[in-house]
């Protein structure tokens, strides 16, 4: 059980070249606009070398990471939401997943045209923000207007609070604003029982070119002006060049981009990210013959801990032994770090934390 990221971008912004190096596929990434025509989706084990610490002490026969499921579909163009391009055709492909990630061309390349004709990532960025400001306030419209419809023939099936968030949004989204980017107190489960896009958390992947990766490009410059003004995280990753490189052997290709100065890979930087952009942390079950990441909100309890991996265990929940990873590489095992007083045993209210190594027991 992980999480989901949908891609978004321009034509010809590096979309589907992320995609293929989180993803490891080979989805097309092509010159021409519109080139991903279906959307690609791919599920992406995430990297953990803790996992591989803790099987030394455990000796499972499976090893079970976490995973993140990535969407990736056709470039969004100004104008999509009233049926310009393709991307639109597909915005309802990503509308449950938990973020967006925002690719924006920063390198140059004349052999790769740009649907623009000039490099220019903010105002990039601005018109797909525009788009999905504008398919979200079609759907608002939309809902408004089936609510308006049930009242006048008596029917009252809304939620409590419905109406009012309904103008919220509208008025919000009608500014040109995303609603993530407001001060608004919005019911999370509305907005996602919507679809609304604009909601979502989002953080942008600025994809350069080889000859960027040690200095910032002005363009570059720019678009970091722009995230540092709207608290947003930019992460510079040259797509195309770890893609080529992620064909290395795993020692090799750690070796040949460290040589540049990339220390990690563009895939593991951004799955932090979206795990920092989302409040997400990891816990560990070493039960039986499998050792299982399970990737878990900040502040869950145990209890929902125990939902996330089977609903009769957290039907049947007792207790559960919670070992922090450190003190469990230090004692050898979840009984040594019981024995040297190291480990918890908790109820169901217990927050779990990062990189808890937890045993449920349950009737």
């Amino acid at each position: 059980m992980g999480f989901t990221c949908g891609i978004v971008g321009l034509p010809n912004a590096g979309k589907s070249t992320l995609f293929n190096l989180i993803a490891k596929a080979s989805a097309p990434a092509e010159n021409y606009p519109f080139c991903t025509i279906d959307p690609n989706i791919g599920i992406v084990n995430v990297p953990d070398p803790n996992l591989d610490k803790i099987a030394l002490i455990t000796h499972p026969d499976k090893v079970t990471p976490t995973t993140l499921k990535v969407y990736d579909i056709a470039g969004l163009v100004k104008g999509a939401y009233k049926g310009e391009g393709l991307g639109n055709q597909f915005l309802g492909q990503i509308r449950g997943v938990d973020a967006i990630v925002h690719v924006v061309r920063c390198f140059e390349n004349s052999n790769v045209a740009h649907v623009y004709n000039e490099i220019n990532p903010v105002g990039d960025l601005e018109v797909i923000l525009t788009e999905l400001v504008m398919a979200d306030l079609e759907i608002i419209e939309k809902r408004k207007e089936a609510l308006s419809r049930g009242l006048r023939v008596g029917k009252k099936d809304f939620a409590k609070g419905e109406p009012e968030t309904l103008d919220a949004a509208e008025n919000a989204l009608k500014s040109g604003r995303c609603l993530i980017d407001t001060d608004l107190d919005l019911d999370q489960t509305l907005m996602k029982s919507w679809g609304i896009l604009t909601a979502k958390p989002y953080l942008v992947v600025a994809n350069i070119g080889e000859d960027d990766i040690s200095t910032d490009s002005p363009v570059l410059k720019e678009l970091r002006i722009w995230g540092d003004q709207h608290g947003k995280k930019v992460l510079p990753i040259s797509t195309k060049f770890e893609l080529e490189a992620s064909e290395l052997s795993e020692e090799e290709r750690g070796e040949f981009l460290s040589s540049i100065g990339i220390e990690r890979s563009g895939t593991e930087i951004l799955i932090r990210a979206c795990y920092d952009l989302l409040d997400l942390i990891t816990f560990y079950t070493p039960v039986g013959k499998e050792l299982r990441a399970w990737t878990l909100k900040k502040g869950s309890t145990l209890h929902e801990a125990a939902g996330l991996i089977h609903t009769d265990i957290q039907e049947g929940f007792i207790k559960a032994d919670v070992v922090n990873l450190a003190d469990l590489l230090e004692h050898k095992s979840v009984h040594g770090a019981r024995e040297a007083g190291a480990a918890l045993i908790e109820g169901r209210e217990f927050v779990v934390r990062d990189e808890d190594v937890v045993v449920i027991h349950f009737r």
